[in-house]
């Protein structure tokens, strides 16, 4: 035992200070345990800051669908697609969850020859305006390279008004690092947009947790909440088609009545806002910047869907397609009649039967036409 450690209070200070200054100083036991965890701790927040790096790297990158899963899944498809398929131009259908339903590509019939047009289905659940316009700067930045454009107009949500950002804060989590310069022109705050990106993307194992676990341990949750199940499922044209194949009449009066609470601006004093106005003359401008043909239509409705729409938001609408029409230069594909109520799970997302007949007659009678005239 050394003479400092035998000594204690005062006289262990006063022995430290009359020590030699060539005298080495007395080493703690423990001393290298604690330089050992400092060590190991150090190691472990370097690793931890390196794969945090890493991952929102590849969240950026080469994992999409971790990230977004929706958009990941479809993105990915799309690629694979138009690799597969150089010599066919891809024809691309945006919209929200009514084209996820109704736009049956396989059932279009057109020809696997080279030139034939490959249409693909991105159809977004709970798109808007500002959503399809992003979708759209996305895909080509990830390397999708549209021939043509088809946009669903859908009225119910051309009245979303104000700035976009109550839109969007909910899903920063989902967005690149261009994304919210992308939305800035929509947005009452770019900047706070910008933070909520990067307090999500600084904590992205948080952030994207469920999306890691159904990705990577689908065994570890129920199905039900594996987000990844709905989008895998998706047919390799994009086509997501409605899970059942019919429903029963009183799960579609519950569906449809729920779906009447979502959309009753349409009865009222229905407005087309400056916002959907505007996001939709800024894509078209994109596509005639890049030079790809874009026309717009409108997915069937059920006839009690159609009986909900009074004579203010019939007048806005039709007063909007004109607007596509007359002043932009952009043709404009009216929904269909003929199809009934038991065509529809809720009087506006198509059961698939009915998607593979609007489908084909989509194509035989607007499609192939406009097509064959705009793509040479």
């Amino acid at each position: 035992m050394t003479t400092d450690a035998r000594l204690k209070g005062p006289w262990a200070r006063a022995a430290r200070w009359l020590r030699r200054p060539d005298q080495p100083a007395p080493v703690s036991p423990a001393a290298p345990r604690r330089t050992r965890a400092a060590r190991a701790l150090g190691w472990g927040a370097a690793a931890l800051v390196l794969a945090t790096a890493a991952f929102s790297g590849a969240i950026e990158t080469v994992l999409p669908h971790v990230r977004d899963p929706e958009y990941g899944h479809r993105v990915l498809r799309a690629r694979a697609l138009q690799h597969a398929h150089p010599d066919r131009p891809l024809v691309l259908a945006l919209g929200t969850s009514r084209t996820q339903n109704a736009i049956d590509a396989r059932a279009m019939e057109f020809s696997d020859a080279p030139g034939s047009p490959l249409v693909f289905n991105f159809g977004l659940s709970g798109a808007r305006p500002p959503n399809l316009r992003l979708a759209l700067q996305r895909l080509r930045a990830d390397g999708v390279s549209p021939a043509a454009v088809l946009v669903e107009v859908l009225p119910g949500t051309l009245a979303v008004s104000g700035s976009a950002d109550p839109l969007l804060f909910d899903t920063a989590d989902r967005l690149t690092a261009a994304d919210p310069d992308r939305l800035a022109p929509y947005l009452a705050s770019p900047g706070a947009l910008r933070r909520e990106w990067l307090a999500k993307r600084a904590n992205p194992w948080a952030a994207h947790r469920v999306a890691l676990l159904s990705h990577f341990a689908p065994e570890w949750q129920p199905w039900q909440a594996r987000i990844d199940a709905m989008w895998e499922q998706l047919d390799d044209r994009g086509f997501g088609r409605y899970p059942h194949g019919s429903v029963s009449d009183a799960d579609r009066e519950r569906r449809r009545e729920r779906a009447h609470e979502a959309y009753r601006v349409i009865e009222g004093d229905f407005r087309v806002s400056e916002l959907s106005d505007r996001c939709f003359r800024d894509l078209v401008a994109d596509c005639r910047a890049a030079g790809i043909p874009v026309a717009f239509f409108l997915a069937p409705e059920s006839p009690v869907f159609r009986s909900w729409y009074g004579p203010q938001a019939r007048a806005e609408l039709a007063a909007f397609c004109r607007v596509l029409r007359d002043e932009l230069g952009c043709p404009v594909f009216d929904a269909p009649d003929g199809f009934a109520e038991d065509d529809f799970a809720d009087g506006h997302h198509m059961l698939p039967g009915a998607a593979a007949r609007f489908s084909r007659q989509l194509a035989a009678t607007r499609l192939r036409a406009w097509l064959a005239e705009t793509i040479k």
